[in-house]
């Protein structure tokens, strides 16, 4: 069920009902829920934000992020070329990355050393300069959708924007080489909130389309955020979806995954050109996981017709403890 736009997190003396909403939730200040403490307040040691983004072109995946997860700030970029078969990342880490007073918008300007994102009336323009150079924009639009969830113990929630098949375009230069997408190709991500101390997720993001030529893009995660952020997009029409089973083999690179929602809806398997992986364990962060990226197939139902579709995109098992 997906309920109206709302323009506030904050409602009364707490935070929206827990639910799906439609388009982004402008004022996500979370001022009202971090106390104060300097290094030990909870905007330090329980709230968790970033932004990433991800191309999911027929020539070309791409992703971007930069995360705030409180005592450390992270961000990398990478890309994959399926004609040259060549892939590129970065990444880097910084302890107290942001001020205390980071209190960020998905408009607010975020940096974080080679890395930066900002956006402002509905324009992201994103840049990276370091193994190689990136920049993109994208256009987002009103399709996407808000998600307030229920995360554990005295934590309040956890928030999530999502959006797909969005207006991008977007240059690397590589060693001499210039990669190019051009087209509805771009997925945003921009998360904050408390999620739980030991967080585990499965996630599937993936842009195509059907064989009788309709714009899909999915985004699906298992075991975090209550399984509420599962939804699909059919040329801009939002459809949620109900739980999804991840089934996979190692080496997770280069192993099959079948990918299906419990209500039939969606069924797909990913074939792996590859994975970005990561283990990063310092002080009180853990942060392991597997970002397989490639070609995707499968069938979904839509208005009661099953068909058939292509897409590129990413799955990912990861486990943070933060």
């Amino acid at each position: 069920m997906i309920s109206a736009a709302e323009k506030s997190l904050l409602k009364g003396q707490g935070h929206l009902p827990y639910g799906i909403y439609n388009d982004l939730i402008q004022d996500v200040s979370t001022a009202h829920w971090d106390k104060q403490g300097g290094l030990l307040s909870d905007r330090r040691l329980s709230r968790k934000t970033w932004i990433f983004t991800g191309v999911y072109s027929p020539d070309l995946i791409c992703g971007i992020a930069i995360a705030d997860a409180g005592v450390v700030a992270t961000s990398f970029a990478y890309f994959y070329s399926f004609k040259d078969n060549v892939f590129v990342e970065d990444s880097q880490l910084v302890p107290l990355g942001f001020p205390s007073s980071f209190d960020p918008q998905l408009n607010t300007e975020w940096k974080l050393g080679k890395y930066s994102i900002q956006s402002s009336n509905g324009k992201i323009t994103l840049g990276y300069n370091g193994k190689f150079e990136l920049k993109m924009d994208i256009t987002n639009n009103t399709d996407g959708a808000s998600i307030v969830a229920p995360s554990e113990g005295k934590r309040p929630f956890n928030f999530t924007y999502k959006n797909v098949c969005l207006p991008t375009t977007l240059t690397i230069k590589h060693n001499g080489n210039t990669y190019t997408a051009n087209g509805n190709y771009a997925a945003v991500d921009f998360t904050k909130g408390y999620p739980p101390r030991k967080t585990k997720w499965n996630w599937l993001a993936l842009v195509g389309k059907t064989e009788s030529g309709k714009s899909i893009g999915v985004n699906l995660v298992k075991h975090f955020n209550n399984d509420m952020e599962n939804i699909l997009w059919v040329d801009g029409k939002k459809t949620v979806l109900s739980s999804g089973t991840f089934s996979m083999e190692q080496p997770l690179d280069k192993s099959p995954w079948h990918i299906h929602t419990t209500d039939g809806l969606l069924d797909c398997r990913l074939q792996p050109n590859g994975a970005r992986s990561e283990n990063v364990n310092v002080l009180i962060m853990k942060s392991i996981f597997v970002q397989a990226y490639g070609r995707i197939s499968g069938t979904v139902m839509i208005d009661g017709v099953k068909e058939k579709f292509e897409a590129t995109g990413v799955a990912e098992d990861h486990l943070a403890v933060w």
